[in-house]
């Protein structure tokens, strides 16, 4: 009886026993159940873009453009029917407007706007007032015969034109762009349009800058690099109309890489046969130059230069300029790599990409009086799009696009978060450097307007 008693209770144990895992076991597989997240039934880019984001910061957003495109083109087949049936056939405005339909139908459907599949933005604080902010476009990498994909760059490289800039630059970019291949596509944009008379005109003004400047070797000519920086020099001060005053002395430079000298000697010649400021060709530190001897009345300093350095055209703003630029080319100055500033912005960033841009604290600090001033000859508001003109222009930002074989990444590390700093590129950048040419000419104005009204 006792082994039987003791048999029973063993039975009975291992009974309780695995009935008791199997019961927590469940419970295991439904709480795991509960804590998986749904997968899409829908495929999309998710993964894909999420895994170059920063989780963990100021902002993380995705989002599936798929249906957003889809809608797109539903309405926008919609409104071309409807424009189509409205238009009366027979006077060339309506032939005109339906070709414009046409081209701008196969600029949508060859650019690659439609294989978008999806974007995503992140910003992270890395350490304090230093932001990483991020932004991808994403396409399926076997979608990759739309013009965007190609026309804005091959691959990510190194930035060459960073050992041209002088240690005190203050604003810099540089972007590629394939002008041959744009050139090749308006041909195809232009039989898209089924007007012969259109292709017919297009084909005459080929042929005719062809025959006059041969524009087709020209473009084969350009390597796809454009670029312009500004320097400011705090050792010499240049005046502007008050209430602005003395700011650093600017300079500037525009460049352009080129594979070889057809585009140099076409603008040397240009340039030599031109009537007004006198022209000297000159050897300046080594390098063969087209100096304008007479400066050209502008409100910063301005006695062009232009020349050729290694595998870039050069157009700077004065003798003295293009004298720092080659002098940090050639390593005997400082180029802005060096600085302190542009290497905390460069901490962590790669740099090898496809569109560059640079601008540092000085440059926003000194264009700021000059915009609001600029904004108030113009009658636009203090605080207009609520803009603080106290603070908004404390940036320093380094940012860089790169065309990947699957999207388009854009990054920076700037003072301000992501919406801030696209802000400052975007915007304020470009306002300011228009409004620091123009503000002499608003100021004018201004003076005759106020001469005549108190006549």
């Amino acid at each position: 009886m006792k082994k039987e008693k003791i048999l029973t209770l063993f039975i009975t144990g291992i009974a309780v026993a695995f009935t008791g895992c199997t019961d927590s076991s469940e419970k295991q597989i439904e709480n795991t159940s509960k804590n998986t997240p749904p997968q899409s039934a829908v495929p999309n880019s998710f993964a894909e873009v999420t895994s170059k984001l920063d989780t963990n910061g100021d902002v993380f957003v995705y989002y599936s453009t798929e249906d957003v495109i889809a809608t797109i083109e539903k309405y926008a087949k919609t409104a071309g029917t409807q424009a189509v049936k409205s238009i009366e056939t027979g006077s060339m405005e309506d032939a005109m407007m339906e070709s414009g339909m046409n081209i701008g139908k196969a600029m949508y459907e060859q650019s690659g706007i439609k294989d978008i599949s999806g974007m995503g933005m992140s910003s992270i604080e890395l350490e304090s007032g230093m932001f990483r902010n991020k932004m991808i476009i994403h396409h399926d990498p076997e979608k990759s015969n739309g013009k965007l994909w190609s026309l804005l760059g091959s691959e990510p490289h190194e930035i060459d034109m960073l050992k041209f800039l002088p240690e005190d630059t203050a604003l810099a970019f540089s972007h590629e762009i394939n002008l041959k291949g744009l050139l090749d596509w308006l041909p195809e944009l232009i039989k898209a349009a089924g007007n012969p008379m259109l292709k017919q005109q297009f084909d005459q003004s080929i042929e005719m800058a062809n025959a006059e400047m041969d524009m087709t070797d020209l473009v084969s000519s350009f390597d796809n690099e454009i670029g312009m920086f500004i320097t400011l020099d705090d050792s010499q001060k240049m005046q502007l109309p008050p209430p602005v005053g003395d700011i650093p002395l600017l300079g500037f430079a525009l460049m352009a890489k080129v594979k070889d000298d057809k585009i140099s000697d076409l603008l040397f010649s240009i340039l030599e046969n031109t009537t007004g400021p006198e022209i000297e060709k000159k050897t300046v530190s080594g390098i063969d130059m087209l100096v304008v001897n007479e400066p050209i009345p502008m409100p910063i300093p301005f006695a062009p230069v232009v020349f050729r350095l290694d595998n870039y055209l050069v157009v700077a703003s004065t003798e003295d300029s293009a004298k720092q630029i080659v002098a940090t080319q050639n390593g005997s100055k400082k180029n802005l790599s060096s600085t302190e500033e542009f290497q905390r912005l460069a901490k962590e960033l790669d740099l090898k990409a496809n569109h560059f841009f640079f601008a540092n604290e000085q440059f926003g600090s000194t264009m700021s009086p000059i915009l609001k001033q600029a904004m108030s000859a113009g009658g636009i508001p203090e605080g207009f799009l609520g803009l603080d003109s106290a603070d908004s222009y404390s940036l320093q930002t380094l940012g860089v696009i790169r065309m990947n074989t699957d999207s388009i990444m854009v990054e920076n590390h700037s003072q301000n978060g992501l919406f801030n700093s696209v802000m400052m590129q975007v915007g304020i950048i470009p306002a300011s450097v228009g409004a620091g040419m123009i503000l002499p000419a608003l100021e004018d104005a201004r003076e005759r307007a106020q001469s005549i009204s108190s006549e």
